[in-house]
């Protein structure tokens, strides 16, 4: 499977490239320091918060990334080739100003740099921040890392992690499950509505709707999302019922950094 996600990479960055922006007017509150095609590095203000971010591309299918939310510092270490990718949370935790910053930012850097989508490093900046926008609020981030070597694909929805199993299309119907705190008590939740069924695209491994950036639909990212309609997951302190469910999707979310899905 890590072989088709390379090769994946690879075919996407070879039309890639990140223009220099010294001479274009930005949207307010975001400022760049360096922006081609090695490096995309600054800052972005909305409303009282904060993000400084730097996102490199060390290799065609390698780039790291590192975010400071309002002081909370995120990292990513994204190497396709080797089938490992590093998600590190530094124990910290975000709260409604970081994740609405993080929205904030993604939407900002989707309408004035279209062309990161050809360009992993500003893919995984504007993925990222929009996987994180809808992070457990108060929960500890801590370190997680991925072997996408290890990745099972194709399995049915449990209450644990589903692999990186697509869900057909780009909408329909599904079965999620998702249970009480971790390893509580499991629901099956028949005839779930996903993507562009659904009213906020549940099941894409990100906020809301997206598609410019994302139409992959995944297993483990519809029984989070799914987890927080019915429970309230992501809205309360602590999240004891669906931070699980939002560890489950982690591997989910790094298959679709890249088109992932046969959609």
């Amino acid at each position: 499977m890590i072989r088709t996600v390379a090769r994946t990479v690879l075919a996407v960055l070879s039309i890639a490239g990140c223009a220099d922006s010294s001479d274009q007017a930005e949207p307010s509150g975001l400022e760049f320091i360096r922006d081609d095609a090695s490096v995309i590095e600054g800052s972005f203000a909305a409303a009282g918060s904060i993000v400084t971010f730097e996102s490199r591309l060390l290799a065609a299918d390698h780039a790291t990334l590192r975010l400071d939310v309002n002081g909370a510092v995120l990292t990513v270490d994204a190497d396709f080739g080797s089938g490992s990718v590093v998600l590190d949370g530094g124990l910290n935790a975000l709260y409604g100003e970081d994740t609405s910053v993080l929205l904030a930012l993604r939407d900002t850097l989707s309408a004035a740099r279209p062309g990161y989508v050809d360009a992993l490093h500003g893919r995984l900046l504007v993925r990222y921040a929009d996987r994180m926008a809808e992070a457990p609020i108060g929960w500890t981030l801590d370190r997680h890392d991925v072997d996408l070597n290890e990745e099972v694909i194709d399995r049915a929805a449990t209450c644990g992690n589903d692999g990186t199993t697509c869900l057909p299309g780009i909408g329909g119907w599904t079965t999620s499950k998702d249970d009480v705190g971790n390893g509580g008590t499991c629901t099956t939740r028949s005839s779930q509505a996903y993507g562009n069924k659904a009213t906020s695209c549940q099941g894409r491994c990100g906020a809301g709707c997206n598609w410019f950036w994302d139409d992959d639909m995944m297993q483990d990212c519809l029984d989070h999302d799914k987890c927080v309609d019915y429970r309230g997951g992501s809205t309360g302190s602590g999240n004891a019922n669906c931070g699980d469910e939002f560890w489950d999707a982690d591997g989910d979310w790094v298959v679709t950094v890249v088109a992932y899905c046969p959609n």
